[in-house]
């Protein structure tokens, strides 16, 4: 069977998007997720970090229904914020060629893994808008059941790298997807690829999301940017380094960017009223959540590289 693909990425966090209908049935979405290492093969395949099914009810439905999110080694994510942007703005790409053009959608919502998620298009001043997405409510730290377990596996990892100095600062977060945040002045790509895969395996969950990050400060152009992109005011910044679970180093993780930031607001030290700054490897995002117990925001771009057909 031959299906169209567009290949998308979020902040190079990239995605093959798929559009399948409930005409096609249950077999096609299950052999999706049979080949989902073959077709994110970098080398043999068309190369990604994970696939996007966009679901209908008939083939030539405009707006879909449901998502699935399959990692690069065919398991399914609860969530992915760098995904969902990419697969709302694919929503819009069709509208655009075969609907109406001056009658864009100004949100789309997805059923995700039986949870309902809202992206909208932000009103910043540039002709592929940010994509908004409500990420739903955080659990943090004691809220979270591997808290405890989360806190030793990083100590004994700590204690094994001689960088004792890392575990001052950890927390831990479940936002669809488990999150590991490990603030350190010494957050580093290579220190990221130390922790990020010892974390994988022996512990009490099944793969992990580790981000290593660092408080940076903003400046006058970093606030013109927010202004032009987002149409909002920002506070705060950090840098991050990531490692995804069933996928490994990414260039960016939206989930993992809204756990750093709620995790730093829960600490009481930072005010909420304005967007907090999330960069990535890949590139920017922006995060908010307006008060405590309130749906986390994600703001980011996606960008479409190039089409084409897949036979699966």
């Amino acid at each position: 069977m031959l299906l169209n693909f567009e290949k998308w990425h979020g902040c190079l966090n990239d995605f093959i998007v798929l559009w399948i209908s409930d005409i096609d049935g249950d077999v096609v979405l299950d052999s999706i997720k049979r080949q989902a290492t073959a077709i994110c093969n970098r080398r043999s395949g068309i190369g990604a970090d994970g696939i996007l099914v966009i679901q209908t009810k008939q083939t030539k439905d405009l707006t879909p229904y449901g998502l699935t999110i399959i990692n690069s080694d065919g398991s399914i994510a609860k969530n992915c914020g760098n995904g969902l942007r990419c697969a709302a703005l694919s929503v819009r790409k069709r509208h655009e060629e075969h609907g109406n053009p001056k009658e864009l959608p100004e949100m789309v919502g997805f059923i995700v893994e039986g949870e309902s998620l809202i992206c909208r298009f932000a009103a910043g001043r540039q002709a592929q808008p940010l994509v908004i997405v409500e990420m739903g409510q955080p659990q943090l730290n004691d809220e979270v059941e591997w808290n405890n377990d989360a806190l030793n596996a990083v100590k004994k990892i700590a204690g094994d790298l001689k960088t004792p100095s890392i575990i001052s600062d950890i927390g831990t977060c479940e936002i669809g997807n488990p999150h590991i945040v490990i603030n350190s002045d010494q957050a580093s790509r290579e220190l990221m690829l130390k922790i990020g895969p010892a974390l994988q395996k022996g512990y009490a969950w099944d793969g992990v999301n580790v981000h290593l990050a660092r408080p940076i400060s903003l400046t006058s152009k970093d606030h013109a940017r927010a202004s032009q992109e987002l149409g909002q005011e920002v506070s705060e910044g950090f840098q991050v380094f990531v490692w995804e679970r069933g996928a490994g180093e990414t260039m960016a993780c939206g989930t993992g960017a809204c756990a750093v930031a709620a995790l730093a607001l829960d600490t009481g030290l930072l005010e909420r009223e304005n967007w907090i700054v999330v960069d990535m490897p890949g590139g920017r995002l922006y995060v908010k959540q307006p008060a405590k117990g309130d749906p986390v925001l994600l703001a980011g771009p996606g960008q479409c590289t190039f089409s084409g057909r897949i036979s699966i």
